[in-house]
């Protein structure tokens, strides 16, 4: 009775367009079940409901009867059966690419209404393990209304465990449409509701996907939209575009998802299966029809590099991050932004703008910007405050940076406040900070601030650090030593101070007179003499070339090289989920200085830069390579004119990766984003 409720809720809702009249007719010996026109013989779709196989639905015909929109076991994928439902792991076991009786076992297939505006079948299939056991119990309740423009589908889909299941993991596997493609033949392209297009769509989350393409018969392409309904799980779900213009959404791309024994998960989705020119806007109204909600309360936040984070507004959650172009981003952004004054909202939704925009400083604001921060500090809440304010940072806003520079110079404010602002504007570069440092240098942000002046090129900064080098502490006095040796200006001031004695050379750990003696040359060896224990760097880069493993011989080969001035010579990687990378990383920094290359964890950065100062002299048989789980893979030191090849395999998880040298101090300034989709 519930599931006929369903359905008749279901047509209602679609009842709304002029629609044709609608007659299912049941084959009694196989179960299958046609639709038809009221006066045609011709069906328009067909329920194929085999007793000991996977139920599918093929053909589907175009709404006006020209050409046939699905297709059942290409050559290219045999187990693909035009539109179906098969999970690629239920405790273990592959639903997607077997569709025999070993696997399959229908209970019924049943009419609910059989004529009318709006019709409406029914499907039940047992899932079978390897023993014969039923594993799971599934439901499908199809609703269906036509016209000549396009026919609407709805699907309830219901699983019940018979014993506990689990839907693992997987980059495929679910609701699954096999279209007529045909390779290096058919013209086509799938397309999402964030307007991402075909291997750009692969693995992300939309709340639509269409594919059109060209169909025999036809002189206007063939399409079918699949809608995400907003009240399915980890909605909206990931999407499995395989780069043959199949698509269906795969839940299972996130991770393994349960259903306990006796418990039923619910599944719904809308099909619109139409012709012609494709229209993002009028798909998301149709959307925002069948969901019963705007597609403003999915908001996606854009990184310039790399997709998005998506927040479900309805309850302020922040997820992943995922790819689209920041300018639509923005847009969707901003707009729903205006629209609430609703903290809950805002605030997770300005934090996902801050991730995606990690590491980004002075970018030109969005045109509403000015007028929305008014709107938000009007608010009065301290938290929303700070989010403004930094957003404003990335923005470029001088009055917020000066206001950021009173907080760090601000004794009596909490050091934790003071040390997120001066985080701040090192990261912007903000240039009236060098000249406020020495004011630090004998408080709790000393650390931070002699770190600061290595970003910077502050004539006075030698003058300042020397002054009140013999008051620092041993790890004051390593970061500065460290901070000096960064660049050739300060290098020569220290250099000065070991000739006076301020500085012994005592204190130099080898790897920095090993820095200093490239940059300075001989008048370095005059001052320090002989530079003792050279560690293992020569033996490195004698030959500093790993043999190719298994796995690696069609891998993307990138070469990351050097520039003076600790800069690598690209600030940005692009890499795939999982995807197999030879990086070739030749030190031809023209200035002499040794060192690596390092990918890290998402915001491990100052983690890393830490751990490889910490490890001291003894650091350099371990090529400054900290043994912590924030380092994922890394060169060793790698001296000049040298270089040395790494192969990665790419994490799955996507996000806003680093790349830095882990030589100590370098990775203060010489890094960059690998970000992984």
């Amino acid at each position: 009775m519930t599931r006929l409720l369903t359905s008749l809720l279901l047509a209602t809702a679609t009842s709304l367009v002029a629609t044709d009249k609608l007659r299912l007719e049941r084959d009694g010996n196989t179960g299958t079940i046609s639709v038809h026109r009221e006066a045609s013989p011709e069906a328009i779709l067909t329920q194929v409901a085999g007793p000991t196989t996977r139920p599918y639905l093929h053909p589907i015909v175009a709404p006006d009867g020209k050409g046939e929109l699905t297709e059942f076991s290409p050559g290219h994928h045999k187990h693909q059966t035009g539109l179906y439902w098969g999970f690629t792991r239920v405790n273990q076991r592959d639903y997607f690419h077997n569709l025999q009786s070993d696997y399959w076992k229908r209970n019924y297939s049943k009419v609910l209404i059989a004529s009318g505006q709006s019709v409406s079948w029914q499907t039940s299939y047992d899932l079978l393990g390897d023993k014969g056991q039923t594993v799971l119990t599934q439901t499908q309740t199809w609703t269906m209304t036509s016209s000549s423009q396009e026919h609407v589908l709805d699907l309830t889909w219901e699983g019940t465990g018979k014993s506990d299941v689990t839907i693992g993991k997987y980059k495929y596997g679910g609701l699954f449409l096999r279209m007529p493609w045909h390779r290096g033949k058919t013209k086509g392209e799938v397309v999402n509701s964030a307007l991402q297009k075909n291997n750009r769509a692969e693995g992300k989350r939309a709340v639509w996907v269409d594919v059109g393409m060209d169909i025999e018969g036809r002189d206007d392409w063939g399409h079918i939209t699949i809608f995400d309904h907003p009240e399915n799980s980890d909605f909206p779900q990931p999407w499995r575009v395989d780069g043959q213009l199949g698509i269906g959404p795969c839940r299972a791309i996130l991770g393994d998802w349960k259903i306990p024994k006796g418990q039923t998960e619910t599944i719904r989705h809308r099909f619109l299966i139409h012709t012609g020119k494709l229209d993002p806007k009028a798909l998301t109204k149709k959307w925002e029809a069948y969901g019963k909600r705007s597609y403003g309360d999915v908001t996606f936040i854009t990184t310039p590099a790399k997709p998005v984070p998506l927040i479900d507004l309805n309850q302020a959650r922040l997820e992943k991050v995922v790819e689209m172009d920041r300018e639509h981003a923005f847009s969707l952004i901003f707009t729903q932004l205006v629209a609430t004054d609703n903290p809950a909202i805002q605030k997770p939704l300005l934090n996902g703008i801050l991730l995606g925009l990690d590491g980004q400083r002075n970018l030109t604001p969005p045109p509403n910007w000015f007028r929305l921060r008014t709107s938000l500090l009007d608010q009065k809440d301290p938290q929303l405050d700070k989010l403004v304010d930094q957003l404003s940072q990335i923005f470029g806003d001088l009055s917020v940076s000066q206001d950021a520079l009173k907080l760090v110079l601000n004794g009596d404010a909490s050091l934790e406040d003071r040390k997120e602002a001066l985080s701040g504007l090192v990261a912007m570069r903000f240039q009236e900070l060098p000249k406020n440092l020495n004011a630090l240098l004998d408080s709790p942000l000393k650390v931070d601030a002699i770190r600061a002046y290595s970003l910077f090129n502050y004539p006075e900064a030698p003058k300042e650090l020397i002054s009140k080098y013999e008051n620092f502490d041993t790890v004051g006095k390593r970061v500065t030593i460290d901070t000096l040796a960064s660049k050739l200006s300060y290098a020569k001031a220290l250099l000065e101070a070991l000739r006076t004695g301020k500085i012994t050379k005592t204190e130099i750990p080898n790897y920095t007179a090993r820095n200093l003696q490239k940059m300075l040359g001989g008048s370095f060896d005059k001052v320090f003499g002989k530079i003792l224990e050279m560690g293992e760097l020569s033996e490195i880069s004698k030959n500093p070339v790993n043999p190719l493993p298994d796995g690696f011989t069609n891998a993307r080969r990138i070469e990351v090289g050097v520039l003076a001035g600790l800069k690598f010579n690209t600030d940005r990687i692009e890499a795939k989920a999982g995807e197999k990378i030879v990086f070739v990383f030749p030190n031809d920094d023209s200035s002499g200085m040794t060192h690596n290359l390092a990918i890290i964890t998402p915001g491990s950065r100052q983690t890393v830069v830490d751990a490889a100062v910490a490890m001291g002299a003894a650091g350099l048989k371990k090529n400054f390579i900290p043994e912590i789980p924030e380092l994922l893979a890394s060169t060793p030191q790698v001296a000049q004119g040298m270089k040395y090849t790494l192969y990665f395999a790419v994490p799955e998880e996507p996000g806003n990766y680093h790349f830095i040298c882990t030589y100590p101090g370098h990775g203060l300034i010489m890094q960059g984003i690998f970000a992984v989709q």
